[in-house]
């Protein structure tokens, strides 16, 4: 049960895994927000140029699963960052449609001030926990996916 000193905060679903997961999610989204918010951009965005930036250019489609975002979302995402710059979509000889993303000179720029930032925010989040409890729940997330 999770540990709140005033019993009318509580919803009565603290023994809910989807509950409690989606509470932890919003803090460090939060978290995570208020860090990069001198960018402009969005935590989803700026999780796509870091996958751009530490995993390489790629497919709109292959991008939304790497970020585990839902496919009909991903276009918008992209469009969005394409409009800023921060992304570039080049047309490849694969088949009409097809387009390879990559960062742009301004987006490795932005991506290279906010990866630090995403490193802290999570460190923030997890604060409260041991190093050994912070390894451990880091691995029963990954195998939860």
């Amino acid at each position: 049960m999770v540990n709140n000193s005033n019993n009318d905060e509580q919803s009565g679903l603290e023994g809910q895994v989807g509950h409690l997961l989606r509470r932890v999610f919003h803090n460090a989204r939060n978290r995570m927000k208020q860090k990069i918010a001198f960018t402009g951009l969005s935590p989803m965005q700026t999780a796509a140029m870091t996958s751009l930036k530490l995993k390489g250019p790629t497919s709109q489609n292959k991008l939304g699963r790497r970020i585990g975002m839902e496919p009909g979302n991903v276009h918008g995402l992209v469009d969005r960052l394409v409009k800023k710059g921060m992304i570039t979509s080049t047309q490849t000889d694969e088949g009409l449609g097809y387009h390879i993303l990559n960062l742009s000179d301004e987006g490795e720029t932005v991506v290279n001030a906010v990866i630090p930032l995403g490193v802290e925010a999570s460190k923030e989040t997890l604060e409260p926990l041991t190093k050994e409890e912070q390894e451990k729940f880091l691995e029963y997330l990954r195998r939860l996916l």
